[in-house]
């Protein structure tokens, strides 16, 4: 959350702690205010009609309890001034994150505590102010690339042999190609039109032989040496690119949760595959084409300023035409290749939706308005599609004149040197051979720099990932625990997936060894976060948790998880058969404990009468089985694990009562003898519970037996008898 720079004119006098911009003014309407704190006062600036000043100041010492509220589109922060509440700031719903982040601040700064304002993730490169990827830092266009570069030289080292090997057949293979135009010099000189010593016909003869079989085994080498190129460039970099794709993917397995909470699913995979795609093109095929090109220009270069220098300064009068040329282009086409890009992810994403939801769109009688979306989109497309072929039109036809222009000029002065008996017509048709070659690695070293630059941008946002820590990682002083009991503490915890929206506050309770925990409660109340927290995926902002006095930080991550079960309100299935997914847990598990454990989930009787029972392939994401199906599914699952402490999360949520009934006595069969967390919304399925804990607002409120509870009247049985409620509706409209 970096600060916010003030407008000019205003003074504050001493340090800002805090600078944020609200968008809101007094009465609602759009205009920009500024939260200024300082080590003594609270300030608001105001801006209106171009004039800026300070419209509220309150001493520090005297303000108390700041709070960020949350309205419909918008909020408010207050303060409390000498018992009065005080609106300093409004704003629009965009801004509230900052603001919340900025009361909770003030309220540590008003306890005398120390705190920093976080980072916030931006959206614009700070350096050159253009649009940052959602989901990284690294920016195109202006990171330096000699970092990822280097970087990548690591990934070599294992295959430097090769690598040096690919460089010396780059090397000759550069070299012989310059060769063969060459050879037009003796050709012409002292076979077709002699003008140095004289030969007889048949030395002629025999000279023209021994050209030819020169630049026959020049070329037979060239091209040998440019299939051995391939085959071990193909090698080298589809390695690197296997080494580098392997080790994100395990890195990504390692990372947090939180590390995905805070980006789209679709940028994390396109790290995988677009973006190490990318590396592979430029690790086996771009570096390869740049030194090529880059030894063939200062290849030709020192041939025909050796041949003939004067000659050679008149070849270059184009090249500052085709250098900024290209230049020109390539940094304009890439702006539109970006614009494509974009409008072809906006047709995708239509396309998607549309053919997602066609069921909606056909109930609504929506076609027509669901062609003519496509359509703009196309049309769109179709547009940039149509401004990048007209740009690389005119920069070919253009760049193909330059140089034409430049051959010519040499064509002309060299014919009078000819003409003047200083050059031999050989020498002249070399030149021009060599003119002709020279300004292709210009045309085209732009773009390969332009692909090469977007390849180590590729490789930076990889390495992002790469250099992105696990929040939850293994302590150094982790204590082994391959046995657990199964006693769970939670003592004052609070938690939140933003720090500054904490959804559970100071829970705190306990749970011995083999007993059945209900977590009961309001959707949003803060059960699964429970759970969350009990397998570690996250890591507690305050407080602890202890299993068997352990805290849970310190016990090694593969000893908590091999002995933690969870039975999730929507199970997932891998692609492969039903014995394979009841044996994902236990990979070694033998048939028969599968189909112990699928009796155990009362899922062996379904399975039998699949067609091909357990070796059944099941679609994506389990397609074919239903709801209750899944489930029980991963109950065997849960129940092949063996695991010491169990969570069913919604286990029985959205189920007839005959599977309910099923899943049910098969649940009855898994807790025994374990630590089980029952989260439920249908509360008749915590009865068995030997203790119910209620939360509200991420704080629990009751705890206690069913019956202990219900003659409590207090939020539990206000749930139960709004569930009652609700039970009823149903039952009258059926």
């Amino acid at each position: 959350m970096p600060d916010t720079s003030l407008p000019d004119g205003v003074k504050i006098g001493e340090p800002v702690r805090l600078c944020v911009e609200a968008d809101l003014l007094p009465d609602g309407t759009f205009g920009a205010q500024w939260l200024v704190v300082t080590p003594s006062r609270v300030l608001v600036v105001s801006q209106q009609d171009g004039q800026a000043g300070v419209r509220l100041e309150l001493p520090l010492s005297a303000v108390a309890e700041p709070k960020a509220h949350t309205f419909v589109g918008g909020g408010a922060l207050e303060v409390s001034h000498d018992g009065t509440l005080v609106e300093l700031v409004r704003y629009t719903a965009s801004r509230a994150p900052r603001f919340a982040t900025a009361a909770k601040l003030m309220e540590s700064w008003l306890k005398g505590e120390e705190a920093e304002p976080p980072e916030e993730e931006g959206r614009l490169c700070p350096r050159c102010g253009l649009p940052l990827e959602k989901g990284t830092q690294v920016c195109a266009f202006c990171t330096p690339k000699r970092r990822a570069l280097m970087r990548l030289l690591r990934y070599l080292l294992p295959y430097w042999p090769r690598a040096v090997l690919l460089a010396l057949m780059t090397i000759v293979g550069t070299g012989l190609g310059l060769l063969l135009p060459y050879l037009q010099k003796p050709t012409l000189d002292y076979v077709l039109v002699p003008s140095g010593p004289f030969l007889s016909l048949p030395e002629r003869y025999r000279l023209l032989v021994i050209i030819v079989l020169a630049g026959l085994s020049a070329e037979v080498i060239r091209n040998v040496l440019a299939v051995a190129q391939t085959w071990l460039s193909s090698y080298v970099g589809n390695h690197i690119t296997h080494d580098i794709r392997c080790q994100l993917y395990r890195h990504l397995q390692l990372l947090s949760l939180r590390f995905y909470d805070k980006r789209e699913l679709g940028t994390v995979i396109s790290r995988v595959n677009q973006d190490t795609g990318s590396l592979q093109t430029f690790l086996v095929w771009a570096s390869q084409d740049l030194v090529r090109q880059l030894l063939l220009l200062v290849g030709i270069s020192v041939v025909v300023f050796t041949m003939n220098w004067r000659l050679a300064l008149f070849l270059l009068v184009p090249a500052p035409l085709v250098t900024v040329a290209s230049r020109l282009f390539w940094r304009r086409i890439r702006y539109q290749f970006h614009r494509m890009f974009h409008r072809w992810g906006l047709l995708n994403s239509v396309l998607s939706e549309t053919l997602n939801g066609l069921r909606v769109v056909k109930v609504f009688a929506q076609e027509d308005r669901e062609i003519g979306r496509f359509n703009y989109r196309s049309d769109n497309l179709k547009a940039t599609g149509i401004s990048v072929e007209r740009t690389a039109a005119v920069f070919f036809s253009g760049v193909h004149l330059f140089i034409s222009f430049g051959v010519l000029l040499v064509w002309y002065l060299g014919a009078r040197r000819v003409l003047a008996e200083v050059m031999t017509v050989g020498d002249l048709m070399v030149f021009i051979a060599y003119a002709r070659m020279f300004y292709d690695p210009m045309r085209w070293m732009s773009r390969l720099l332009s692909f090469c630059s977007r390849s180590l941008t590729a490789a930076e946002r990889v390495f992002e990932v790469l250099d992105s820590p696990p929040e939850v990682a293994k302590a150094a002083d982790a204590v082994p625990m391959p046995a657990i009991e199964g006693r769970v503490e939670f003592q004052r915890v609070t938690f939140g997936y933003d720090p500054h929206r904490p959804v559970l506050k100071q829970v705190d309770f306990a749970v011995e060894p083999g007993e059945m925990i209900g977590l009961v409660g309001h959707s949003g109340a803060g059960k699964t976060t429970t759970m969350n927290l009990l397998c570690r995926f996250y890591e507690v902002d305050e407080g602890e948790i202890l299993i068997d006095g352990v805290p849970i930080r310190r016990i090694r991550l593969e000893d908590l998880r091999s002995q933690l079960g969870v039975v999730p309100q929507d199970t997932f299935l891998f692609g492969g058969s039903i014995a394979e997914n009841i044996a994902y847990a236990k990979p070694g598990a033998t048939r028969e404990e599968i189909i112990r454990a699928a009796k155990a989930g009362n899922a062996h009787d379904f399975i039998l009468r699949k067609p091909d029972g357990y070796e059944t392939i099941l679609g994506e994401k389990g397609g074919g089985l239903s709801a209750g199906e899944r489930q029980r599914l991963a109950i065997a699952r849960a129940v092949l694990h063996n695991p010491r402490i169990l969570i069913l999360d919604e286990a029985t949520s959205q189920l007839d009562v005959e599977t309910e009934k099923q899943i049910q006595e098969a649940i009855e069969r898994l807790v025994e003898g374990r630590t089980t967390f029952a989260v439920a919304h249908r509360l008749a399925t915590l009865r068995n519970a030997d203790r119910l804990v209620v939360l509200k607002n991420g704080e629990i409120v009751e705890q206690g037996t069913h019956d202990e509870l219900m003659k409590a009247e207090g939020e539990f049985h206000r749930l139960v008898k709004t569930y009652q409620e609700i039970s009823s509706v149903r039952a009258v409209e059926r």
